[in-house]
């Protein structure tokens, strides 16, 4: 009977020993205002890519732009969550979201509002990316898990 406990009590252990995960990751990226980053033509596309070098270490970054009925107003704003209209000609606001390597917030694209903003948006943010320090500091500032 003793030995039959012992078993249960040391299974139980084991189990839970290799049933526990890891809790928390660290991601190690070097990306900050002062990184620079390539550019590329993405008209008509909802998906964007730039590689990204700081302190002479290259990053791929990925993302995507949607246009949105939120307004971004001036600057740079970021949001967690935006808003689309069923009337399609009032989604023209370009905000931008990295989504590799690692989740940032959306950020808005600054660039005017237009109806033709489905045509542009990736390209905008591609390009924010290459030109825009500011763009850059509230991309890469805003990252999450």
């Amino acid at each position: 009977m003793k030995i039959s406990k012992l078993f249960l009590i040391a299974g139980a252990m084991l189990c839970a020993i290799t049933t526990t995960g890891a809790h928390a990751v660290t991601k190690c990226v070097a990306l900050n205002s002062s990184t620079t980053c390539t550019i590329d033509d993405y008209e008509r596309h909802t998906d964007w890519a730039s590689t990204c070098t700081t302190y002479g270490v290259s990053t791929p970054v990925s993302g995507i732009g949607i246009c949105s009925s939120t307004d971004g107003g001036s600057g740079y704003q970021t949001a967690t969550e935006l808003d689309t209209s069923n009337t399609p000609d009032d989604n023209k606001y370009c905000w931008c979201r990295m989504i590799s390597p690692a989740v940032s917030r959306w950020v808005y694209s600054a660039a005017p509002a237009t109806i033709y903003c489905q045509r542009h948006c990736a390209d905008n943010c591609a390009t924010n990316l290459y030109f825009y320090p500011a763009f850059r500091s509230r991309l890469f500032g805003s990252l999450s898990d």
